[in-house]
């Protein structure tokens, strides 16, 4: 039975055309395409990294596997550097400083024309003039790959989703972690059940600091699944299936402000129909699904931005709709919690299997577009690659820089805290931040990446004691502010007070302090709000009018800063 979708608004609204131009770029046209996006070479522009198939004799046939790294100059984009014949299409590939060296290497995973049995998983390292190959891996393909900080100690994981062929096994669908240890990386076999044809993202869900996972995408039996993995103390805990999709893709982004990540998919369910939903996330992490329209959308792309200088995030999509390749917009309805398919003109039509990529090529403050698929309405079907700039003339400034920096340390904990941002159009509970921690005066080797609350930890080496750190603020169309001022633990380092007791925990009703005599008490959300609560004379906290949940107790001993993590049930 073919499901009905409620088209979130079929009321004509005012929303002026989004109009974009196509700049004439060095790139070839990519057939089953990948892509990411990032500053490779610190210049203050954003090049992006290719891979895919090519049709290198010009006979109308895709015949050759090819990946490639574009430099942009501020005007357009050129070949930087090549991959060699250490490359893959039909998989994904990401930028990730894995060396915490201030340059950004590459890993990608697929197949390739050369060879076609074998799936890789390549790694190469960035030498700041080209890209020498580090790792050759057993890869997946039909997958997809994110880079994050899965065990806060500051060095880039990642996670490789797909089909693998595996001897003695044959085929199997699984979602290996491969930590960074500094040196190289631990894999985890199947952290959990993978998919093929499908996408996944980690991200904190609920506002506690540790990354969740939602995947989509066909199990082994060819069955579409969604599901949600809560982090509970650096485990993945299923907790929720959601309605199944496959041959789509999800993004994440808080549509409302309401400081907590909501999922956005496009996909077919298991009648082979088309699903198109943003699920909203009620801040602990349950996902609702809120349909958009009856779209029947096949090999579809999506990536989220501020498309209308409002403020709020919306998105664009790619692929394919009764045979005809679609590139639409959706832009957040703020009075009615919307999604209005918005109006464009500029962009070409282009089809999956592609990508769409939103991003600011121009650092205009407003968000361009890569993209990349099947022209269905040539005549020898081509593959494209294109890149198109917007050519809205409104003005979006960027945020103002965080300020008011907090670091404590508790043994190898570091817990860091700040506010002050604000933007003139993104609401401040809808900001993202860039942390960046080094060991020395404006370095980056401990951490450098994004974030979605204002606050976060790093668990580090006992070797390190003290680290500088500071902040950017990123608005909706990922326009980042300048930097903070840096900020660092100096003489006010924090040491663990070992005849410190803070009783009890959990607590309904009120704390008591212990052992040290506490001059000062605060206590902190786990997104780092700043809460009402006193210290009384008996060194002991009320917090009887606090919601339940897991929050950050400040005391001041001596002129020294300790934390401890409280729950008040």
């Amino acid at each position: 039975m073919r499901k009905i979708y409620i088209l979130l608004s079929m009321i004509p609204v005012a929303l002026a055309a989004q109009n974009f131009t196509e700049i004439q770029t060095g790139m070839n046209n990519f057939y089953y395409s990948a892509a990411d996006i990032a500053d490779m070479d610190n210049n203050g522009t954003l090049d992006i990294v290719m891979n895919g198939a090519i049709d290198s004799d010009g006979d109308g046939n895709v015949d050759s596997t090819f990946n490639e790294v574009y430099q942009n100059n501020g005007t357009t984009l050129l070949p930087y550097a090549n991959l060699g014949n250490d490359v893959t299409h039909l998989g994904d590939i990401k930028f990730i400083d894995f060396n915490n060296d201030g340059l950004m290497d590459i890993i990608s995973t697929g197949l390739s024309y050369m060879d076609v049995v074998n799936y890789k998983q390549y790694r190469f390292k960035n030498t700041g003039t080209g890209f020498v190959k580090e790792a050759d891996l057993r890869g997946k393909i039909y997958g997809s790959m994110e880079v994050f900080d899965f065990n806060h100690d500051g060095k880039s994981d990642y996670a490789l989703n797909g089909t693998q062929y595996i001897d003695g096994i044959g085929f199997r669908n699984t979602l290996d972690y491969y930590k960074n240890t500094g040196s190289d990386f631990d894999m985890t076999g199947n952290w959990v059940d993978g998919t093929q044809n499908g996408s996944f993202k980690m991200v904190d869900l609920n506002n506690d600091h540790l990354l969740d996972l939602v995947i989509i995408g066909s199990d082994m039996n060819g069955n579409p699944v969604s599901k949600v993995y809560m982090n509970q103390a650096g485990v993945l805990v299923h907790t929720q299936d959601l309605d199944p999709v496959a041959v789509g893709e999800i993004d994440f982004a808080d549509f409302n402000a309401d400081g907590f990540q909501d999922i956005v998919i496009i996909g077919k369910d298991g009648n082979d129909d088309g699903y198109f939903a943003v699920l909203m996330n009620d801040g602990t992490g349950v996902l609702t699904p809120q349909p958009i329209a009856a779209a029947d959308i096949s090999d579809a792309s999506v990536s989220i931005g501020d498309l209308n200088n409002d403020g709020y995030y919306d998105f664009i999509i790619s692929g394919n709709e009764n045979y005809d390749a679609v590139v639409k917009t959706y832009m957040y309805d703020v009075a009615n919690h919307k999604f209005i398919e918005g109006s464009l003109t500029g962009l070409a039509n282009l089809g999956g299997p592609g990508l769409v990529h939103l991003f600011d090529f121009n650092n205009d403050h407003h968000l361009d577009v890569l993209l990349s698929g099947f022209d269905w309405a040539g005549a020898d079907l081509p593959s494209l690659t294109k890149v198109f700039t917007n050519n809205a003339a409104d003005t979006n400034l960027k945020p103002t820089a965080p300020t008011n920096l907090n670091v404590t340390k508790n043994g190898n904990r570091f817990n860091f805290s700040w506010s002050g941002a604000s933007d003139d159009k993104t609401p401040v509970n809808a900001l993202r931040y860039e942390i960046k921690v080094g060991t020395t005066q404006g370095a980056q080797d401990v951490a450098k990446y994004i974030v979605t609350t204002p606050s976060w930890f790093l668990d580090l080496d006992p070797a390190v004691q003290n680290v500088y750190w500071s902040v950017k603020a990123i608005d909706a169309s990922k326009a980042y502010s300048d930097a903070s001022t840096e900020s660092t633990l100096g003489i006010r380092e924090n040491k663990v007070k070992t005849d410190l007791m803070v009783y009890p925990n959990p607590a309904s009703d009120k704390v008591y302090i212990k052992g040290e005599n506490v001059s000062e008490a605060e206590m902190y959300s786990m997104d780092g709000k700043k809460l009402n609560v006193i210290l009384n004379g008996d060194q002991s906290v009320d917090v009887f009018h606090l919601p339940k949940g897991v929050y950050l107790l400040k005391l001041k001993i001596k002129n020294e800063i300790t934390t401890r993590k409280l729950t008040v049930k």
